[in-house]
């Protein structure tokens, strides 16, 4: 096996530089604490003086090492659309793909002139409707909102197949609801109340603007019918239960379970009529809104579809509509001061489109193939310290060691960039034709993913695209994948001490094999799927353990009457102390192989603390405390500083490094530590 060394030399866009992006060797020593000792606060000790001396700049809500990268990478994106556009490419080239959708995103002129016509005719239609049928078949269509979401995926019980699955879950589909989420329906204390009549003036203004009739009567059926739909929604803890999220029905099954919505009408018109068995998630909530749609007044699916065909269109309309839009979501939801500029617009709306054309560009660029070889090499060090570990806990019993065992050993993992790219050369794109061209690529888009019904196992697909600054991991396909952007600063320099990239980016693609046995990870087995294959004894060690991470986490308030939920973030917790756990293993079997690089000290600091360092300094962040309180009610992660001090407390080798001791804030006892991967 080639070793580590490879990728460490590795500039963040393939090229040889000198200097590294913070300090001489990869951590900013100058910010660390004089006053705060390491076993109190570790997060601050490592990051006081960016603390003290950074500001969110405005345009945030929150500001931290993935802001500063997707920045980076925005502007790096930018430059690459900025040189499509001037260019004179030939057909079938991406950059004259690019350049012909920017262009007709920014012909502000031409949207004034044209103003509603480009979705006259479909709105006209839309406000005839006679029957559920003909509502839908407009549900059907890619640009309209629906109760659900559609979309094709391996089978959890059988990931030798795809099969068309229907949820509420969250996947950038058009949305089925106008409000940000569900509890703004129905909360009566703060801003709530006042929310919904903006929501109602913001309806009646829409449909005043459209010139449709009886604004008022069709913003209260809007509004009646979103709220309806909103009541059965899962909360965010239901979202993350695998199992409960799989529901495998026939056709015939999904009619008599979910009655009152016209699911083969439906599927004929998305053109999946010959799907014999589709999977549920969020089972009971889709049920609930094939009611509500069966129950309602046609006028008010009439006039649900109508706001909501304008909404998903607005940034295609004249300055009114995408002003009035602005007033309500940006400014009220979101903080935004002011709209931004049509061609900031247009760089996001070009590289969301065609993300992939883009991002061939962007990897030819930034990421050269040879890189992804190199980091399969850092994973490679990864993968044996996992499976170091499994081989040596004590309570995992024989059987379930070796399914952890076998899992870990077909662990996938995709780096940098897809092995075939999107062709998008049978879409035809016009400089005049903005509305046609997103109409367009949103039937392409479908089309492709219809496609992968007849896709095996072998075909894995990407959840992001080569420039999104992101990590992930797939328990279906038991795959992780780390996007070219990532490898950049801050959190891969291939200048840095080697510690550093461990306890950077080597962590995070630890924090995703970490996700494979986390406690809904650990469901699927090594093959994706679905299955109880732990015996009851490794069940419940690992379940004793999950249980002191949850009461540890549930004990943490970063505010008065703020305490973190545990086990809502549980998944996310054992992600980063798996990923922390296995990335220092994984760098201690590197300085095995690489002796000339063992016990060295830089600034004082040795190879152990210049690990847990970089660990800190990767998780440096601000917000203020709106954004902590609303991360700590409907997110899955934990705010930052408890990514940093949460892990290390429960990491022996981190007490010896720094000499934590009983009377330091964050001391655990050995018997009180958390010990998985």
């Amino acid at each position: 096996m080639k070793l580590i060394a490879a990728l460490l030399f590795l500039t963040a866009h393939g090229q040889t530089q000198s200097g590294t992006a913070f300090g001489t060797w990869g951590i900013e020593i100058e910010r660390i604490s004089k006053t705060v000792r390491p076993g109190d606060d570790f997060f601050t000790y490592v990051n006081e003086g960016w603390l003290k001396s950074t500001r969110i700049p405005d345009g945030y809500w929150d500001y931290g090492q993935t802001s500063i990268l997707e920045a980076d990478v925005k502007r790096e994106v930018r430059e690459i659309v900025q040189e499509a556009v001037k260019s004179s490419a030939a057909a079938g080239d991406p950059r004259r793909l690019i350049r012909d959708l920017y262009k007709s995103y920014v012909d502000t002129a031409r949207v004034e002139q044209l103003g509603l016509a480009p979705i006259r005719a479909d709105l006209g239609r839309i406000l005839k409707i006679e029957t559920r049928e003909e509502a839908a078949r407009w549900m059907a269509d890619p640009r309209s909102s629906c109760l659900f979401n559609t979309y094709v995926f391996l089978d959890d019980g059988n990931t030798n197949r795809r099969l068309v699955h229907f949820d509420q879950q969250d996947l950038g589909q058009q949305p089925f609801l106008g409000l940000p989420q569900p509890e703004y329906y129905s909360r009566t204390d703060g801003a709530y109340p006042d929310h919904r009549k903006a929501y109602y003036a913001y309806l009646v203004k829409i449909f005043e603007f459209a010139q449709i009739d009886r604004p008022q009567q069709r913003a209260e059926e809007v509004l009646s019918f979103e709220t309806k739909i909103a009541a059965p929604h899962w909360n965010i803890e239901q979202l993350r239960d695998r199992k409960a999220n799989y529901h495998l029905l026939s056709v015939q099954g999904l009619k008599a379970f979910a009655p009152g919505f016209p699911w083969q009408t439906f599927l004929s018109a998305k053109k999946l009529g010959a799907v014999r068995e589709v999977i549920l998630g969020t089972d009971t909530a889709v049920q609930a809104a094939a009611k509500i749609f069966g129950d309602a007044p046609l006028d008010t699916l009439t006039s649900y579809l109508a706001f909501h065909w304008i909404q998903n269109q607005i940034n295609f309309l004249p300055s009114s509509f995408r002003s009035a839009s602005f007033e309500f979501y940006n400014k009220r939801f979101w903080g935004q001061k002011t709209p931004p500029r049509r061609d900031d617009e247009a760089f996001d709306f070009v590289n969301r489109q065609v993300r992939e054309a883009v991002g061939k560009l962007y990897v030819q660029r930034y990421f050269p193939a040879s890189s992804r070889a190199r980091a399969e090499e850092l994973f490679g060090y990864l993968r044996r310290a996992l499976r170091q570990r499994i081989a040596t806990v004590d309570w995992m019993d024989a059987s379930t060691r070796s399914e952890a065992e076998a899992k870990v050993a077909s662990y996938r993992f995709k780096v940098g960039y897809p092995n075939k790219w999107r062709d998008y050369s049978g879409v035809a794109i016009r400089q005049d034709d903005l509305i046609g061209n997103a109409r367009r690529l949103k039937a392409f888009d479908w089309a492709q993913e219809r496609a992968l019904l007849k896709a095996g196992h072998e075909a894995l697909g990407w959840n992001d695209s080569p420039q999104t600054v992101n990590a992930s991991y797939s328990p279906q396909m038991n795959a992780i994948e780390l996007p070219a952007a990532f490898l950049q600063p801050p959190f891969f320099d291939a200048n840095a001490d080697p510690a550093v990239n461990f306890g950077s980016i080597g962590a995070i693609i630890g924090h995703e094999m970490g996700h494979g046995f986390d406690d809904q990870g650990s469901h699927f087995d090594s093959k994706g799927i679905l299955r109880d294959w732990w015996t009851a004894k490794s069940a419940q060690g690992f379940r004793d353990r999950t249980n002191t991470l949850v009461g540890q986490y549930d004990a943490y308030t970063p505010y008065p009457g703020l305490h973190l939920n545990g086990k809502l973030s549980l998944g996310e917790n054992i992600g980063d102390l798996s990923g922390v756990s296995i990335a220092y293993r994984a760098y201690r079997l590197y300085l095995d192989d690489h002796p000339d690089q063992k016990d060295k000290v830089r600034d004082g600091f040795t190879d152990d603390q210049r690990f847990f360092l970089s660990w800190a300094q990767t998780w440096r962040y601000l917000a203020p405390e709106s954004a902590i309180r609303y991360i700590v009610q409907n997110g899955y992660h934990s705010p930052a500083p408890y990514r940093v001090n949460g892990v290390v407390r429960n990491i022996d080798a981190w007490y010896k490094a720094f000499n934590v001791t009983p009377d330091q804030k964050l001391y655990l006892a050995p018997t009180e530590r958390v010990h998985l991967w």
